[in-house]
């Protein structure tokens, strides 16, 4: 792939060319400058100027996409490019490096996750500034926003219940919300869906030994696409009063999404909770994720999701949204009345609406596996 990109570098921009070699120089220069083996230290001359020229390169990267915005197949080249170029560089940052390597097969494992709520990183010298300019940005921050809202979502919704409570959570991934989890009037019980087994590793070796008596919270190895099946979900987990997901959403198609909302709602209880967080693409820049961390995920308004809750059958009237700190996180809270009827068809499983069938070769392969745990 690398060699196709640079055999075609004389068809690019030649402007754009030549901001990337600008940028490449000024990267190579800072790497000669700062210890390698030096810690970041987050406000020093250095970290100023790689946050410089890291904003300049989003900059010219932007604009590039927007001079080409109707060639989709320009943009990717380009961005391709452009990774291939700065990779000698941004190598050294241990966020950029997992972005790029994929070792759990998707940018959002739990242990990227885990890297953007603690703002830590065990790189040094260059790749540990760009981590710090990683963290830094506004997306990065509302994803550590989205931790907290759902945690208080989740004790606030089960304190009102005031009762024994059932909670699904799906696609969990390393369940940071349940850490230092207070002492309850009444016993909870969260079911913790993930198919990463190293993230279900760390829940059952870091999270569930520190819930407090009468809180269990089980995590399990299971396809989150399979939850659009309510009777399946019943059938394995039975039926819950809270079900929430925090990042799976904005990795999955629109088709995905609506045969999914349907599912989990005829999955809950009377009066149950389901809780689904989103990204704004209106309220945050995805260039840098794009460019330079080969980080995607589906751009998505508030109109676009609340027409997928339309199509799902959903009442927009009974729709409630709250947004994080940031503005950039949506969160979308919908109930499911007593009066709501659930019709089952056991020959193909689906509920109130049925869930689309999967045709492409990638919607095939998650429901072999799940490549998504952003939460």
């Amino acid at each position: 792939m690398a060699s196709s990109i640079v055999s075609e570098i004389r068809n690019l921009d030649g402007e754009f060319r030549s901001c990337v070699q600008d940028f490449k120089e000024q990267l190579r220069e800072l790497d000669q400058h700062i210890d390698a083996a030096a810690p970041p230290k987050r406000g020093d001359e250095y970290h100023r100027q790689v946050l410089e020229v890291f904003e300049h390169s989003q900059r010219f990267c932007r604009q590039y996409e927007l001079q080409y915005a109707g060639d989709v197949n320009e943009v990717r080249r380009a961005q391709e490019y452009f990774r291939s170029e700065i990779s000698p560089w941004f190598c050294k940052s241990w966020i950029a490096n997992r972005a790029h390597s994929k070792p759990s097969g998707f940018a959002g494992d739990y242990e990227m996750l885990i890297k953007l709520y603690d703002e830590a990183t065990p790189a040094s010298g260059l790749g540990g500034y760009i981590d710090l300019c990683i963290l830094d940005l506004p997306l990065a921050r509302a994803v550590r926003g989205r931790l907290s809202a759902a945690r208080q979502f989740l004790l606030g919704e089960i304190e009102s219940r005031n009762c024994p409570t059932r909670i699904l959570d799906i696609a969990s991934g390393p369940c940071r919300e349940y850490l230092d989890w207070p002492t309850l009037d009444h016993p909870l019980e969260v079911v913790a869906l993930d198919n990463d087994k190293m993230a279900l590793d760390y829940v059952g070796q870091n999270v569930v030994p520190g819930m407090p008596i009468g809180c269990q919270l089980r995590p399990v190895r299971y396809n989150a696409l399979r939850t659009r099946s309510a009777e399946a979900t019943i059938r394995n987990f039975g039926s819950f009063d809270i079900i929430y997901s925090v990042g799976l959403c904005d990795y999955l198609t629109d088709d995905h999404l609506v045969g999914l909302f349907s599912g989990w709602r005829a999955t809950l209880n009377e009066n149950g909770a389901l809780y689904i967080a989103f990204k704004d693409t209106e309220q945050y820049d995805k260039t840098p994720y794009q460019w330079h961390l080969d980080w995607f995920f589906y751009q998505r308004t508030e109109s676009d999701v609340k027409r997928l809750y339309e199509r799902a059958g959903f009442d927009l009237g009974e729709l409630r949204t709250t947004r994080d700190s940031t503005n950039i996180i949506i969160n979308f809270l919908t109930r499911r009345a007593a009066s709501t009827i659930v019709r089952y068809d056991s020959a193909t499983e689906s509920t109130e609406v049925r869930a689309p069938k999967l045709h492409s070769e990638i919607a095939v392969h998650l429901l072999k596996t799940d490549t998504f745990s952003e939460n």
